[in-house]
């Protein structure tokens, strides 16, 4: 039995890509052989080696041509000289579920090769992330926590790691909890929603100060 015609439109080192990112955060890159990814993708390593060359340079492609876009549509939008903050936030909030939604590998490769100490996408990656903008956020937040606008009790510098983790983290561990819960919905909309409903009560300074008056009157009483 022959292999199943291309469309006329298919492009074959695209496909591969794809399939190589798919397996990489899948198994995790160190785990992975170029011999596997011809088998995924139905051609032979030869192919792979066409298209890529060597490892490295498919490892370049998939930071340059996947992940620097992902960086791009969730900061390039980001404007925290006149942003509001609880704007700024929801915003990247929306467009991180957004990329993730088209790239859904996006979780468990970010977890197994930048996050994770050792990860092989870590250094390229790095070059990539726009750490002005994300400075320049830390800073608005600042601005509007010393403003009183803010709950004066967040860390700027923290809260861009909060947004990740809130969005990156369930995503890539969903299968885990899906095992011990079986009943619980990993969709966009409910994880969008808790995320959101988080950061905007948390984040907000007159839930802070509200909270903050209970506190003070127990302390009043015990002294």
């Amino acid at each position: 039995m022959g292999r199943r015609p291309r469309p006329p439109d298919f492009d074959a080192r695209e496909h591969l890509l794809d399939v190589a990112i798919a397996l990489f955060s899948e198994r995790g890159i160190a785990n992975t052989t170029v011999a596997q990814i011809a088998a995924a993708s139905g051609v032979t390593s030869a192919m792979v080696h066409y298209w890529f060359q060597t490892r490295e340079k498919l490892l370049d492609a998939v930071v340059e041509e996947k992940l620097a876009v992902a960086f791009g549509a969730i900061w390039a939008p980001v404007d925290t000289e006149h942003g509001e903050p609880l704007a700024l936030t929801q915003g990247i909030v929306q467009r991180m579920f957004d990329v993730t939604e088209k790239m859904p590998w996006l979780p468990s490769l970010w977890l197994r090769e930048i996050i994770n100490e050792g990860g092989l996408l870590r250094e390229r990656a790095f070059r990539h992330i726009p750490l002005q903008k994300v400075a320049a956020f830390a800073q608005n937040i600042a601005r509007s926590r010393a403003s009183g606008e803010l709950n004066p009790q967040l860390e700027p510098l923290l809260v861009f790691n909060s947004i990740l983790a809130l969005v990156i983290l369930p995503q890539a561990t969903a299968k885990i909890w899906q095992r011990v819960n079986p009943g619980f919905s990993f969709d966009r909309a409910t994880l969008e929603r808790h995320v959101v409903g988080l950061l905007m009560h948390g984040m907000s300074g007159k839930p802070a100060q509200a909270a903050a008056a209970p506190a003070r009157r127990a302390k009043r009483k015990t002294s």
